[in-house]
């Protein structure tokens, strides 16, 4: 029995390649876009912290100069939370067009895979139709050696 061969092969090693490496892409991109989440959370506990603290020295009659610093700590983390929610926007654009790409390139897979599908199944058809002829020509074989030649054939000397 024949050995199946598809003839796309090399087309579906590429495809997968390509699925492959922007699957990669994509695992990147989630954990860089996971990344800027956990930061912009760093940030917020560091500035519910210094709220806490704040509120601490003003209970405490501290120097004014100790809670202006302190103020201008939160300002400043206020403004690192803006950078980081526009970090986490642009994250999030590259997380979803790593996505796309990757989505795209399964589907070129797939495309293949079915095509190769298709042929799996024509070549088991015409091995099958192939395999019965055999054993019709075999059967075929079998009656003229036992009976002699077939009813309006001729005989073959």
């Amino acid at each position: 029995m024949a050995k199946f061969k598809f003839q796309l092969e090399a087309v579906e090693k590429v495809r997968i390649q390509k699925e492959q490496k922007m699957l990669e892409d994509l695992a990147v991109a989630q954990r860089n876009y996971l990344e800027k989440v956990k930061a912009k959370r760093e940030l917020l506990a560091k500035k519910q912290d210094a709220f806490v603290k704040k509120n601490e020295l003003v209970s405490r009659d501290a120097s004014i100069n100790d809670i202006r610093l302190l103020e201008e700590y939160i300002i400043g983390l206020k403004q690192n939370i803006i950078r980081a929610d526009q970090a986490i926007v642009r994250s999030r654009r590259f997380l979803e067009q790593a996505m796309r790409h990757y989505i795209a390139a399964r589907k070129e897979r797939m495309m293949v895979d079915k095509l190769k599908e298709k042929a799996l199944e024509e070549f088991k058809l015409q091995e099958a139709r192939l395999e019965q002829k055999r054993l019709d020509d075999l059967i075929t074989m079998r009656a003229r050696l036992n009976h002699g030649p077939i009813e309006g054939e001729e005989e073959i000397a």
